[in-house]
């Protein structure tokens, strides 16, 4: 089965009115056999969902795409760094977009933020095959264009692309129409290097490198200067002076 062939680059997309979540439909399309490439894009979800099972609303306007990849050369644990790389092509794309009028940052390890209030995040989800490789990987990208909740709803700031100069009349499809070039041009590199060939462009655009932040381990949180994110993904934390720790798992606590 091969569905669509509309977008830029050699990538290919199924559109729909509605879905439960973009994921659950590209992750059923993988498991049948669906090739790479395939973005599944809605213009709304039933039952959106972020990292750790959370709430992510979906009305109209907004982008929530899935793209089905194959990485078959990679472990599981290797195509996990591929939220950071979409993270990185979809920074690129809205820069891009805007003339250079916004440079958005990445919060580790899924966010794309604008001046420090959230605006995308990226949900992975794969399978591997019998000897540990990735049998396939979908990424979920989801995207404030149009609409973005109430700053009384959520426990951080957020913000919408629309809102910002140079992108007053972006529409969902134009942004992943900017967005494959950016992506394939970084997935290419990263099929090539993994991430340690994308990790300087990546840490260039991290959000309070340098700085002390709250970061989410579990069920709690612990504080530390984040100091780097090593060529496996993994962020390093100065706990003590000299003490360095690394994670592969949680996540920098925003607002």
């Amino acid at each position: 089965m091969s569905l669509g062939s509309d977008l830029p680059h050699g990538f290919r997309c199924l559109r729909l009115e509605e879905a439960t979540s973009t994921n659950d439909v590209a992750c059923g399309l993988a498991e049948r056999g669906e090739a790479a490439g395939l973005f599944v894009v809605a213009e709304r979800q039933t039952a959106g969902r972020g990292r750790l099972g959370r709430i992510w609303q979906s009305p109209p306007g907004n982008l929530y795409a899935s793209l089905i990849l194959r990485p078959d050369r990679h472990s599981l644990a290797e195509a996990s760094t591929l939220s950071l790389v979409a993270a990185l092509a979809l920074a690129e794309a809205v820069e891009l977009l805007s003339a250079g009028a916004v440079s958005p940052r990445m919060k580790w390890p899924n966010d794309v933020l604008i001046a420090g209030a959230k605006t995308a995040g990226i949900l992975l989800e794969g399978n591997a095959d019998a000897t540990g490789r990735c049998a396939w990987l979908v990424i979920g990208i989801g995207v404030n264009v149009r609409w973005s909740p109430p700053e009384e709803a959520v426990p951080y700031p957020v913000t919408r692309l629309a809102a910002q100069p140079g992108l007053g009349d972006i529409e969902p499809m134009l942004l992943l129409h900017a967005l494959t070039g950016p992506l394939r041009q970084r997935l290419a590199a990263w099929e090539e290097g993994g991430f340690a060939a994308l990790r300087a462009a990546w840490l260039a655009r991290a959000h309070r490198l340098g700085a002390v932040v709250e970061f989410k381990v579990g069920s709690g949180i612990i504080q530390g200067r984040f100091v780097d994110v090593d060529g496996t993904g993994a962020i390093h934390l100065e706990r003590a002076p000299g003490g360095i720790e690394r994670f592969t798992a949680g996540e920098i606590v925003l607002g």
